[in-house]
């Protein structure tokens, strides 16, 4: 309806202007020297707007002409940003899809992925805990100075988290501070109930392992299908040369996983130690099986 009305006085105004014309056109006389021009007044209006319209269009042209170089030296600058922007990210992606990763160098880019938004916060903490975590695990491998260098450098937040704890733990274990590291996974333990943890104590050696069955049998009675309390059981009867004790945990362990291949290694070895030779291949070959 608006366009309709707004059509409507077009029509109008035209009408009037044609009508106008009609009844009076007017005229424009210009003179130069003995040179004289009349025209309407209509023709005259028409031809200064088609005049303005094209000088308009004239100087934008010439001004275009002009710019045209600058425009084009900031188009190629802008191309080749972009081009060392791409680079930049295949860079950075290579680096943390290499094999085998270089964790530090990935821990050292990772604040300019996040600056940049490349990854989410969840991909981003993901990787720092797979950096630190290879980075403890090499360490521990080591020596004991770059094992605690390491550990001292962690993030707070790792050095509070029961996964790293448990590796910290496995440190402790290779670098023949049992005491304290048998201490704190029972700490840890009571605080919350971690498998890889309760894993680990059994590889725990320290001076009085009878202390520790005492312990882990108390567990047993919150966690009686645990295979993983059931193997560390078993391994500190061994300890113990409790064989027949040892045998039992061992073997209600494997009921519970039958595929672990260190159930069946300790097994094995304890067969082995009894003299009994057969028992002690059939638990071998199940082992190499798995592997």
């Amino acid at each position: 309806m608006k366009r309709f009305f707004i059509f409507l006085l077009v029509l109008l105004f035209s009408v009037w202007i044609g009508i106008e014309i009609a009844t009076d056109p007017g005229y424009v006389l210009i003179t130069r020297h003995k040179l004289a021009i009349e025209m309407p007044l209509w023709l005259a209006l028409i031809g200064l707007i088609v005049g303005f319209i094209v000088v308009y269009f004239l100087i934008r042209t010439i001004h275009y002409f002009f710019i045209l170089p600058k425009r084009w030296n900031t188009w190629l600058r802008n191309r080749e940003e972009v081009k060392q922007t791409i680079m930049e990210y295949q860079n950075l992606f290579a680096t943390l899809y290499q094999t085998p990763k270089n964790c530090e160098i990935i821990l050292k880019i990772l604040p300019e992925l996040e600056k940049k938004n490349v990854l989410s916060q969840e991909q981003i903490q993901v990787l720092k805990q797979d950096c630190y975590e290879n980075l403890i695990k090499e360490a521990i491998h080591t020596n004991l100075v770059k094992f605690e260098e390491c550990w001292k450098q962690l993030p707070y937040q790792f050095k509070k988290n029961i996964h790293f704890l448990n590796l910290y733990i496995q440190g402790l274990i290779q670098y023949h501070d049992a005491e304290k590291a048998e201490s704190l996974t029972r700490k840890l333990l009571k605080r919350e109930w971690f498998i890889p943890l309760v894993h680990t104590y059994g590889l725990i050696k320290t001076s009085h392992p009878e202390y520790q069955l005492v312990h882990a049998e108390k567990w047993l009675k919150n966690h009686p299908n645990d295979s993983d309390l059931l193997l560390s059981l078993g391994r500190l009867c061994k300890q113990l040369q409790l064989w027949g004790k040892a045998k039992d945990y061992l073997e209600t362990s494997l009921i519970h996983a039958p595929s672990n291949p260190e159930t069946n290694q300790e097994l094995g070895e304890l067969f082995e130690t009894l003299e009994e030779p057969i028992q002690a291949l059939k638990y071998y070959k199940k082992t190499l099986k798995k592997k």
